[in-house]
């Protein structure tokens, strides 16, 4: 089978999202509605979304896509035109990976009331367009299926199984092999046959290992191989001898060194005294938004329960401390809340609620005019977010957006200047810190040149100052990776703004590998 290559939509800019509506009791909620429920019910629906020429819905085996109409239900009952989207493919991708790593994961998740195929069309219409499906489809009357009748439609419906009728695509799934993307250098996702979930193991944060404040990192200076990922960041076949198939490896993290995070962040007492802060001067709905936020970042309840109203409440808790309306210390919360919420697998979610407004990206697009202290709060958010590959990923998002004063700006840009702010500022030598641990951070991925060459003059000029080892190791590490994405320009910066790397000559063993390391790449970049 044939996936679509994204190359067919490059040249596209507008693409038009529909929604395929099918009455899975084929007529017969019409027609015995009224005489079981005194109402006539127009049908029980299933829903799914078809955009870049593809159907993908969500049932008991998880996230699947197919050629539009190809399912078992046949030909869509209705048609719904939801609007266009500027959304480019390969974004989408990433949205629908991160779904698939989530909330829509696993077969089992699928919950008829709370959690069904109208929940998934409701999520990806919201990112596409920035509205839901219509409400009477989500909102299917728990009245109705309480009655006699309707516990004979749930049992059907729990276990109905919709499925393409013939080739498709599972996107989720325990032992389902999810279709994985690798990125090439320009960072763009294709859908590969026979790739699989790409987690890797034992490299990331969630692996055990815990750095927090001033962690040591220990690592090789040159590049180690990960999970089919060679040093020069192109993907390795590896041959799975369960299946006898060959797989590719996704590429999310280049390098096997765990990014640094700050796991002893306390989420729950940081909730308790926001809540104890905000209660009395919150209305009934955003009492329930905190209630809902605490709930889930206390219990197994997916992000699903969370959606773009509860990032409105979020950006008012942000920007309440700064108006005068909350306590100073609000904001503070609130960002150490968020920094425990993103390291729940499934966070990248909520983050895709935000894809209309970018309350949370607006926020941290202003960190120069916030509190040292919420700087430094936020560098450690943004720390945190590398923990997953597909919240990683959303950091770098290049799409652009414009801001409340017309200006146009990007995740991407938005994460660099962040990054770059930090390291540079004078004020605060923990902001330094965080700092320097977000750019190592971002140095285990893929990046775009222009940004490692605006991050490698950040960490040239830092490194003029008067660092311990392990800044200096993380510094180096990072200069030495930037080196390898921009083989021209970072060595040429480094020659040019310093410093005199023989001056960490001595520090210790593994910085004296890497100043050997990129001596190298200078001499490299100098003959050529």
């Amino acid at each position: 089978m044939q996936f679509e290559d994204e190359s067919r939509f490059q040249a596209e800019t507008v693409f038009e999202v529909l929604l395929y509506i099918y009455d899975i009791s084929k007529g017969l909620a019409k027609t015995f509605s009224s005489m079981f429920f005194g109402k006539e019910l127009p049908g029980i629906w299933h829903t799914s979304i078809v955009v870049y020429e593809r159907e993908y819905f969500f049932g008991s085996v998880g996230i699947q896509s197919c050629n539009p109409g190809e399912t078992i239900l046949g030909e869509a009952d209705q048609i719904l035109n939801l609007g266009k989207t500027e959304i480019p493919y390969t974004v989408f991708l990433e949205f629908i990976f991160s779904m698939g790593d989530s909330a829509f994961s696993r077969p089992g998740t699928y919950d008829l009331f709370h959690h069904n195929c109208n929940n998934f069309s409701n999520e990806v219409a919201t990112f596409l367009v920035g509205k839901g499906i219509p409400k009477e489809i989500v909102d299917l009357p728990n009245e109705v299926l309480s009655t006699p009748l309707g516990q004979i439609l749930r049992t059907y419906l729990q276990s109905f199984d919709v499925r393409p009728q013939g080739t498709g695509v599972n996107l989720a799934g325990t032992e389902i092999s999810t279709v994985r993307g690798s990125f090439e250098r320009n960072n763009k996702r294709q859908e590969v046959e026979n790739s699989y979930r790409g987690e890797t193991n034992g490299t990331m944060a969630d692996s055990g290992n815990t750095e927090v404040d001033e962690p040591k990192v220990n690592t090789d200076a040159e590049p180690k191989e990960l999970d089919g990922v060679s040093p020069d960041g192109e993907d390795n076949e590896k041959s799975n001898e369960s299946t006898g198939k060959t797989v590719s490896a996704r590429k999310s993290y280049k390098y096997s060194d765990p990014p640094i995070v700050y796991r002893e962040v306390d989420g729950i007492s940081s909730m308790r005294k926001l809540m104890e802060l905000v209660t009395d001067l919150l209305s009934e709905e955003q009492n329930k938004y905190l209630t809902e936020w605490q709930e889930y970042l206390s219990t197994d309840n997916g992000a699903w329960v969370l959606g773009s109203e509860h990032m409105d409440f979020i950006a008012c808790l942000l920007d309440g401390g700064s108006s005068g309306k909350f306590a100073p210390n609000v904001p503070l919360l609130t960002l150490q809340v968020l920094q425990a919420s993103s390291l729940k697998d499934d966070f990248v979610l909520v983050l895709h609620t935000d894809r209309k407004d970018h309350r949370l990206m607006s926020y941290i697009n202003r960190v120069e005019n916030l509190t040292l202290a919420e700087q430094e709060e936020i560098i450690k958010l943004m720390c945190n977010l590398c923990s997953q590959p597909t919240s990683f990923d959303w950091l770098m998002y290049i799409s652009e957006w414009t801001e409340s004063d017309g200006q146009t700006s990007s995740n991407c840009r938005v994460t660099t200047r962040a990054a770059v702010h930090t390291l540079l500022n004078d004020k605060l030598t923990t902001l330094q810190v965080t700092g320097v641990n977000l750019i190592f951070n971002l140095a285990l991925k893929e990046l775009f040149e222009d940004t490692a060459t605006e991050l490698a003059t950040a960490v040239l000029q830092f490194l003029h100052g008067e660092l311990d080892e392990n800044q200096v190791f993380l510094c180096l590490t990072a200069l030495l990776r930037f080196m390898q994405i921009s083989y021209s320009d970072v060595p040429a910066l480094t020659k040019m703004l310093g410093p005199n790397l023989q001056k960490f000559n001595g520090v210790s063993e593994r910085i004296d590998k890497l100043v050997q390391s990129i001596n190298e790449k200078l001499a490299t970049s100098s003959s050529n």
